[in-house]
């Protein structure tokens, strides 16, 4: 059994490099090949939890199990809120093989790398100005990802403090230089402004109104992952042509989706799970449609990224 630390993971994963094997981990959850992706979240007070995550498909070489933690009243003492660590196990013995503290890096950049495949796969190339709801870091992985694979002609940031608003502007400015950035007052404002909206928050209270999305718009919507979350509204799911997500059965149980889906049932029948359109060579993106991606998170996205790190050292 090896132990592979924070810092060797830090420096043998880039988002760039989790592109394929993440688009790779959609299309094997809607195989025939999987055999199970179990959740379970833990709360506890303070506004901290657990989420334990697996993955095994057939003819893999391991299994995993990942359990990543944010505790935010670790910033009281200037120690991260985020912990974690996928244990991978030997799919023909049931041998722990490896032990990967990743202190939740590869599931930012996993979460990241799926926002900007799905987000470039079903949007307009010609689509290039983007808001991001959310100023932490997911916020910049999000934003970093989608540039490496399109163009983005501007950016607006909104986030409840201005003072990480200016943080994060000044923090993309170093990495993405030719980008015009620009800081809102309203999660209203940066909608209407944009082309393509990107969510990554913990609000518990819808923050995006349905009646603000126009023709040709996209939300790629990452922050609610549990059943307490809200960043969309019902109206949003109502008024878009088509909802892309990671996974139907998970988006029933985590998410506004599951609020959504009792309030209109037939949302399911302009419903499209991730797998089934990149196993698709015949999807055409529609340009005036509205169209929202809802990520709950997938441990086939873990594994993806943990066998990545595997197959590096």
């Amino acid at each position: 059994m090896i132990h592979i630390t924070f810092e060797q993971i830090q420096s043998l994963i880039k988002i760039k490099d989790l592109f394929e094997p993440v688009k790779q981990s959609f299309i094997d959850y809607n195989s025939s090949r999987l055999i199970g992706v179990p959740v379970n979240l833990l709360h506890f007070p303070n506004n901290s939890d657990a989420h334990i995550k697996t993955a095994a498909i057939e003819g893999y070489e391991y299994f995993s199990i990942k359990v990543a933690t944010m505790f935010p009243n670790n910033r009281k003492q200037n120690n991260s809120p985020y912990n974690g660590s996928i244990f991978l196990f030997d799919s023909a013995t049931g041998e722990l093989k490896a032990i990967l503290e990743d202190k939740g890096i590869l599931t930012d950049l996993r979460t990241a790398a799926a926002g900007a495949v799905i987000t470039d796969f079903v949007v307009s190339p010609q689509s290039t100005r983007v808001s991001v709801i959310g100023t932490g870091i997911q916020a910049y992985y999000q934003v970093l990802a989608l540039s490496k694979l399109r163009t983005i002609s501007s950016l607006i940031i909104y986030g409840r403090s201005k003072e990480n608003a200016i943080l994060l502007k000044n923090k993309l400015e170093k990495t993405l230089q030719s980008i015009s950035i620009t800081i809102v007052g309203s999660v209203e404002e940066a909608v209407k402004n944009s082309t393509i909206i990107i969510t990554t928050t913990s609000s518990k209270i819808p923050l995006i109104k349905g009646e603000w999305l126009q023709k040709g718009q996209h939300v790629t919507a990452i922050g609610a992952d549990d059943t307490f979350k809200k960043e969309l509204d019902l109206d949003c799911f109502q008024k878009a042509d088509t909802v892309f997500v990671d996974s139907l059965d998970l988006n029933l149980k985590f998410g506004e989706y599951t609020n959504a889906i009792r309030s209109f049932s037939k949302l399911k029948n302009k419903t499209i799970e991730f797998g089934s359109i990149f196993s698709n060579k015949d999807y055409v993106t529609k340009k005036n449609n509205i169209t929202i991606a809802k990520l709950v998170g997938l441990g086939t996205q873990d594994l993806a990224a943990a066998t990545l790190v595997m197959n590096k050292l």
